[in-house]
């Protein structure tokens, strides 16, 4: 049995007509054409649903019975139609983002109110997770797209750089170690980094390998330093005086409160991009690119400002 919509609303327009010619006059189409697409319908359910006479067209009795249940089915498909619609329109403006911690606690908090400003019907969903989970999420397509330094081409995805950024050298003010009397640090050379343990990354970190070529390059061997699983910790314990440290730039704001000092690395400036990632194919909602520009205008401002 192969039903159309088309053919439930002609039965349902003849059926109220009682004519086969003011039906086929409010359908648009020829009365012979109506005529054959009751003679299929009737064909494919097998039974007889007008009595038709010279006059008039009646209902038979399964005419009568498929009468309701052909209007319950039209309407509900008629409803259907806007509900889909909408729920189309809701996941275009909706985005779904997983985003390292660090960033999400530096970056984040001033897009979310950019956008709620800008764009309000725009709804995003952020899933704070170490890189390796949001590599994953995305991967798996529980989330749109991710944010984080990933260095290295990933399978099935696509990596989109975003900004780059530098890095800085963190120290507390309560036990300063390389700006000890200096109010404004400004910045630093890898060479003159004081020869104390850092507290660091895991050395399975790629970040922490960078810093490390870096500070080799520099002659800097230093001794070895506190290892810890994330920036979070790494700002934290900075701030502590358990020893100095190298984050990147983008946490500044996050440590503007912490009870540390900065400086920008230079001589060599040490530059990586930041990335967006996606699944490659997955079609994106419209709101991504809504996304994308203010987190651009965030991190510009962020850079002008820094310090």
């Amino acid at each position: 049995m192969n039903l159309s919509t088309r053919s439930l609303r002609a039965f349902l327009t003849l059926a109220s007509a009682r004519s086969f010619t003011r039906a086929a006059q409010q359908l648009h189409i020829s009365q012979p054409g109506l005529s054959l697409m009751m003679r299929e319908l009737e064909s494919q359910l097998a039974c007889q649903l007008f009595e038709r006479t010279t006059r008039s067209v009646e209902l038979t009795g399964a005419g009568r019975q498929l009468l309701a249940r052909a209007r319950r089915i039209v309407e509900e498909l008629d409803s259907l139609a806007p509900a889909l619609s909408q729920a189309s329109v809701e996941q275009r403006r909706t985005l779904h983002v997983a985003a390292t911690p660090m960033f999400s606690a530096s970056v984040m908090p001033e897009v979310y109110m950019r956008l709620r400003e800008s764009h309000p019907t725009i709804s995003i969903h952020l899933i704070d997770a170490p890189k390796p989970e949001v590599e994953n999420l995305v991967r798996n397509g529980m989330v749109d797209c991710g944010l984080g330094i990933f260095a290295k081409r990933l399978a099935e995805l696509v990596r989109e750089p975003l900004f780059k950024f530098d890095f800085i050298y963190v120290e507390s003010r309560k036990a300063p170690v390389l700006f000890r009397g200096r109010r404004t640090p400004g910045s630093v050379a890898w060479r003159d980094l004081p020869d104390v343990p850092f507290v660091e990354l895991g050395h399975g970190s790629e970040l922490q390998q960078l810093i490390a070529k870096c500070k080799h390059r520099a002659g800097k061997r230093g001794e070895p330093g506190f290892a810890f699983n994330n920036l979070e910790s790494l700002l934290g314990m900075a701030a502590a005086g358990v020893g100095p440290t190298i984050l990147p730039s983008f946490v500044v704001p996050a440590s503007s409160d912490s009870g540390v000092s900065i400086a920008l690395l230079n001589q060599p400036v040490l530059s990586l991009d930041f990335h967006l990632i996606s699944r490659r194919g997955r079609p994106q909602p419209a709101a991504l690119d809504i996304f994308r520009n203010a987190l651009g205008e965030v991190i510009r401002e962020r850079g002008e400002q820094m310090f």
